[in-house]
């Protein structure tokens, strides 16, 4: 297993307008991962793959068409259902619960949120981008580090350096940015 690290940034306050359109999505990736975990305990689907193949054509008429997407909800998914096994052993009263995802998180990979050196791009069904830039004291603490991720990627290909965001909403008009990427190896001199 690769080694990861987490790259905490804060967004500036975002306007009006982008604040709505985020909240939207934090709503439909909220719902869209609530009914796919109800539909994989409902329907007792063991792997993402079966998952996927099951509920492809419910959730585009539903929730969105790209597959990327419906791969992201079912990965988030059956995280929550994981933990929430885990957490019934110990806790006795989340024993006959179903588990829930709580709103106001999105968490995605490439290509619908991008990052390079100012801000994550997060790409919508109707392929609008909504920038999310980096407040200047979070990007330039991390700039070396993002300057890394981003070497050497090119325009239109998947850079293998950072997988998943997670971007959680604060209801002050910013967001928190958490980008789950590889530990960079120590240069040997």
């Amino acid at each position: 297993m690769q080694d990861v690290e987490i790259l905490k940034l804060l967004s500036v306050t975002l306007t009006r307008e982008k604040q709505d359109i985020l909240e939207g999505e934090l709503q439909k990736y909220g719902a869209a991962t609530n009914w796919t975990i109800k539909q994989i305990l409902k329907q007792h689907l063991s792997s993402r793959k079966t998952t996927m193949q099951v509920l492809h054509e419910a959730f585009a008429d539903k929730f969105d068409k790209r597959r990327k997407y419906l791969a992201d909800v079912v990965k988030t998914a059956s995280v929550e259902i994981t933990e929430h096994r885990k957490l019934a052993e110990t806790i006795r009263s989340m024993r006959d619960k179903t588990p829930f995802f709580k709103p106001g998180r999105l968490i995605h990979s490439q290509p619908i949120v991008r990052l390079d050196e100012k801000a994550v791009t997060l790409t919508l069904p109707d392929k609008s981008l909504l920038p999310i830039p980096f407040d200047k004291r979070s990007r330039n603490r991390l700039s070396v580090r993002i300057a890394d991720i981003l070497r050497d990627s090119k325009e239109g290909t998947i850079n293998k350096k950072y997988s998943r965001i997670r971007i959680i909403w604060n209801k002050e008009g910013f967001a928190d940015i958490a980008i789950r990427a590889l530990k960079q190896e120590p240069v040997v001199t």
